[in-house]
């Protein structure tokens, strides 16, 4: 079985943050160009990673922290450019926690003999505490995986500075981190594709990366029948060009039918996750398995594939006994409704939008295979007469999913008891 790393990729300050700046230089947005150049090259390679930011947007340390954890990554690396006072710094160096017990300096090692190799003095790994003798960067001590804050180089330094790339500095990270963190296994006969060949897939191709794109397009078909079903024959014609639009445009890419390595990457992931069911209905597909946050909160009037991602997530883990929601792609208000309940069962901020945070939590409770603890959303449905524990529920009036004035309300009782179900 093929083992695929989940890597946090973050970058630094952000928003009202500049971080430091020299020269009309801000340390904000050389930090997020990394990071995003990073993050294409990784999921490129078939990674899973997780941003705390992708824009020009405030952070919260203590937030990418949790976000971190509770989405169970490998490894994290935060990019960073250094500043110094007076005469200019030089170089590269790399940050772990004094907790660290070997995994993340080996980790940055790996990314700082990279970096060194495109010219940058290696300062080496160091570690750093506050007046507590704690670790003095917040994402080193809040966080319990391997993790690297990245000094990339010397913002205020001019050489640094005319020789820092930011492609050339994400390679750099990217490789050190498949180094240490690499993919192993292989794709099995389940239908699971290789790392992304290293240049685009498009019509008139012919090989063993069109067949491996057309078996994926094929199973994954299985769960999104508008993709329409292809002959494997290696050959990228018309109608694998429009089962790539269908595929892209389900998943929220550039519809231009070229399979580029975020194209490929998405492939990967939904091909790897598992094929069967139908994803339409209440709970087929893969199980629970839920890909990286968007990057974008979900809330009422919300539509697309990552609104039926949660939807089918919601479903996984509820209680057999209960309602479960029509995996249609529509946020509306029995989806919304279905997420303020889980929320407040996992003691989430119960706003009903899917942000990061809830993201992660739906990933952590969707992905674990565990027996499921969500019964809070529960309805009886047709063919259940009644649900243990309802007794005495306190409940919350909805209107039907559709909207329709005609229809009856819904009544969703909320489990103010979870933690004693759960034991």
């Amino acid at each position: 079985m093929t083992n695929l790393p989940r890597i946090a990729v973050y970058a630094g300050h952000g928003g009202s943050d500049f971080g430091a700046t020299a020269n009309g230089l801000r340390e904000k947005d050389l930090n997020l160009a990394v990071s995003n150049a990073a993050t294409n090259i990784l999921r490129g390679w078939g990674y899973t990673v997780l941003n705390n930011r992708t824009t020009d947007v405030d952070r919260s340390i203590t937030r990418d922290a949790n976000l971190a954890n509770d989405s169970r990554v490998d490894a994290l690396v935060e990019i960073h450019m250094n500043s110094n006072p007076g005469t200019p710094g030089t170089g590269t160096e790399a940050f772990v926690s004094i907790r660290d017990t070997g995994r993340a300096r080996t980790l940055a090692g790996a990314i700082l003999n990279r970096v060194a190799a495109l010219g940058f003095a290696n300062r080496g790994v160091k570690t750093q505490v506050n007046a507590q003798g704690q670790d003095a960067f917040g994402i080193l001590r809040l966080t319990n995986m391997p993790a690297v804050l990245l000094e990339c180089a010397f913002i205020n330094n001019p050489t640094d500075m005319a020789r820092f790339d930011a492609n050339a500095m994400a390679r750099a990270v990217a490789e050190g981190i498949r180094e240490v963190f690499p993919i192993s296994g292989g794709g099995s006969g389940g239908g699971g594709m290789p790392a992304f060949p290293g240049t685009s897939v498009r019509v008139g191709d012919r090989g063993e990366s069109v067949r491996q794109i057309q078996a994926c397009l094929n199973r994954v078909s299985l769960r999104h029948p508008s993709i329409q079903r292809l002959t494997e024959d290696g050959i990228f014609g018309p109608r694998t060009f429009d089962a790539v639009v269908a595929f892209q445009r389900i998943f929220g890419l550039s519809p231009d039918g070229v399979v580029g390595p975020l194209t490929w990457a998405r492939l990967q992931q939904e091909c790897n996750a598992g094929g069967g069911g139908n994803g339409g209905g209440n709970g087929g597909g893969s199980g629970g398995v839920m890909p990286p946050f968007t990057g974008g909160n979900l809330q009422l009037g919300s539509r697309g594939e990552s609104v039926r991602q949660v939807q089918h997530c919601l479903n996984h883990v509820s209680q057999p006994c209960s309602r479960q929601l029509t995996e249609d792609g529509a946020f509306g208000p029995l989806t919304q409704a279905a997420v303020i309940n889980f929320q407040r069962i996992y003691e989430l901020t119960a706003n009903g939008i899917v942000g990061p945070v809830t993201w992660a939590r739906l990933a952590q409770e969707c992905g674990g295979g565990t027996t499921p603890a969500f019964a809070d959303a529960d309805i009886p449905h047709e063919g259940c007469t009644t649900c243990a524990g309802h007794d005495n529920i306190p409940s919350i009036e909805v209107p039907p999913e559709n909207g329709s004035g005609n229809a009856s309300n819904l009544l969703l009782p909320l489990l103010l008891m979870h933690k004693l179900i759960r034991r």
